[in-house]
């Protein structure tokens, strides 16, 4: 692989797997640090086989992630990340206390749930591959993102959001 090609999947996927380390340890250091491990993992030992480089990058950084939670016996107790710039400070304040809400009703999730919102709302995963990469079936997947919906709302409309 040129280093053009792997370029250009660092820039497509960065987003969707910094993400979804970030929904898991909620530090953002360490966060970029494990997804920039994931890609030369990735990069290093993707077999012939595998369905699709954006799999296979995620079930790495699942993996890396558990490795370090395993070896550190590390909780995700962190802040809960923000990051919005928009150009008024009336929008800013909005956008953030929104994403705040978001991302207080994923965190209450369970791990499962919050990992199969994140992979398949923010990085767009299809339902077949997140069944796959967590060993659930189909059905169990469409089903606990339904609860996790659900979940979610109650959450957000007690902070006093619309959804």
């Amino acid at each position: 692989m040129h280093s053009d090609i792997l370029d250009e999947l660092y820039r497509q996927y960065y987003g969707a797997a910094l993400l979804y380390i970030l929904s898991l340890c909620r530090d953002q250091s360490l966060a970029e640090e494990l997804v920039h491990d994931a890609f030369v993992k990735a990069y290093l030992s993707l077999p012939d086989d595998a369905p699709s480089f954006p799999y296979w990058l995620m079930k790495v950084c699942r993996n890396l992630y558990y490795d370090y939670a395993r070896r550190r016996k590390w909780t995700a107790d962190a802040p809960v990340p923000e990051g919005i710039n928009e150009e008024t400070p009336e929008l800013l304040l909005l956008r953030k206390e929104e994403s705040a809400a978001l991302w207080r009703s994923i965190g209450a999730l369970d791990r499962t749930d919050r990992e199969l919102v994140v992979l398949h709302y923010f990085a767009g995963r299809p339902l077949p591959e997140l069944a796959a990469l967590l060993g659930l079936s189909p059905a169990a997947v469409r089903q606990r993102l339904r609860r996790a919906r659900g979940k979610m709302r109650k959450i957000m409309e007690e902070d006093g959001y619309e959804v």
